[in-house]
């Protein structure tokens, strides 16, 4: 590894690291300002351009900003308009100066063990720090959810995303690459999917499952692994079926999936996994699906271009109101949806260009150089997506910003099978 390449290294973790700890905000704005700074610079400009030229999916994400920034510039609110840019301007510089490095691909492999190992290393602490609170057991309140990331000052569905992400890459260096110390690579690898199961994403756990069976099947019929096959397989059932038997809080975020019908009206409690399911409750699934109806209704009514990203947040509430949906208005709750986000603000336009931009066309470059680790990162990322708006957050915005775009950035030689 090269002097440059270790400083460009070291500028993406300390990047990622201040995303974990979103405190001091100084720290937060020096991170990025450094990475960009040093990724501008990194390579001459016309390998730069070449690279825009080159890699479609990069034009598609600029053009996606591009529309955000009208919609933000026709907006009634402008005020408003600029806040919801704020988290998204992530989405235009980071493609346009990391997104364009030319990069070895085993280099970037190491970038990304790095950043599995930040993230393992960041649930550890997550863990003790949950299990000193609960006392060790007394109180295993304090291991699930978002109760468990409280010392980072994020969401449990962000940190989720993290440790799929983190698996995929563990797997992809114990299964395809010479890495040193694989013993500890499995190790870790098993300590995430018990993470993942005490964060208790309901999409980001049925998407890492899906893969696994999905890979697990791979391995035996098309690389005919018959043995490592069924010993993966098993080895993932008999996982899953002991930490539902140790850890049975996580199924009441399950038991919610009962419940889905719903009343406007209602102003019942907020379920939360440490307490009873019952029906009177809103929870996770039904708010959902009252809210992504409301979010739906406004998409009809401005189907094209959608009402403004300034607007969008006054025109929810108009609907909320209309439906004497109280509780989400007193909670001040969102779709919880990133495409229906972009839908209802944006329009059909919005939303296909964001389609192009960041799923379609970059699946499409990881698949024509047979990238399956990437194909897999972005197929998460678009999972995720389903159930939170991810750019209105700062950190749902640098995630998405700096890793589909560099999971793509390994030279075009290097890509050649």
């Amino acid at each position: 590894m090269s002097k440059k390449e270790k400083v460009l290294l070291g500028l993406i973790l300390f990047f990622l690291f201040t995303l974990f700890f979103p405190r001091p905000v100084i720290l937060t704005i020096v991170a990025p300002a450094l990475l960009v700074l040093y990724s501008l610079f990194y390579n001459p400009l016309k390998e730069k351009w070449e690279a825009l030229k080159q890699r479609r999916y990069l034009q598609g994400m600029l053009l996606f900003f591009a529309v955000v920034l009208t919609s933000v510039l026709l907006s009634s609110d402008l005020d408003k308009a600029l806040n919801f840019l704020d988290p998204r301007l992530t989405l235009f510089y980071l493609p346009l100066t990391v997104g364009t490095l030319q990069l070895r691909k085993d280099f970037r492999d190491n970038v990304l063990l790095g950043f599995a190992l930040l993230t393992t290393a960041m649930c550890a602490i997550c863990l003790s720090y949950g299990l000193n609170r609960s006392q060790f057991f007394a109180q295993p309140e304090f291991l699930y959810n978002d109760a468990l990331t409280e010392i980072l000052g994020q969401q449990s569905i962000y940190i989720s995303l993290l440790v799929n992400l983190s698996i995929y890459i563990f797997a992809y260096f114990i299964l395809f690459k010479p890495a040193k110390y694989k013993g500890l690579l499995v190790l870790a690898t098993l300590f995430l999917f018990g993470m993942s199961y005490l964060l208790a994403s309901r999409i980001m756990m049925g998407t890492l499952y899906a893969i696994c069976l999905g890979f697990c099947f791979y391995y035996i019929l098309k690389r005919k692994k018959y043995l490592e096959g069924v010993t993966l397989l098993m080895g993932l059932l008999i996982g899953v079926f002991l930490i539902f038997k140790f850890f049975p809080q996580t199924l009441n975020r399950f038991k919610e999936l009962t419940h889905t019908q719903f009343n406007y009206q209602s102003m019942g409690k907020e379920s939360h996994y440490n307490m009873e399911v019952t029906a009177d409750q809103w929870n996770g699934a039904n708010f959902r699906m009252a809210a992504w109806r409301c979010g739906w209704e406004l998409f009809k009514q401005h189907p094209l271009f959608g009402v403004r990203i300034g607007d969008k947040k006054d025109r929810l509430c108009e609907v909320y109101e209309e439906k004497s949906f109280r509780f989400a208005i007193e909670t001040n709750k969102n779709v919880h949806n990133n495409y229906l986000d972009i839908l209802y603000s944006m329009g059909l336009t919005g939303l296909l260009v964001f389609l192009f931009g960041w799923i379609i066309l970059p699946i499409a470059a990881a698949w024509k150089y047979s990238d399956g680790l990437a194909i897999l990162i972005i197929i998460t990322f678009a999972a995720a997506w389903v159930t939170e708006i991810y750019f209105d957050r700062n950190l749902g915005g640098m995630l998405t910003g700096l890793l589909i775009p560099f999971v793509l950035t390994y030279t075009k030689k290097e890509r050649q099978p």
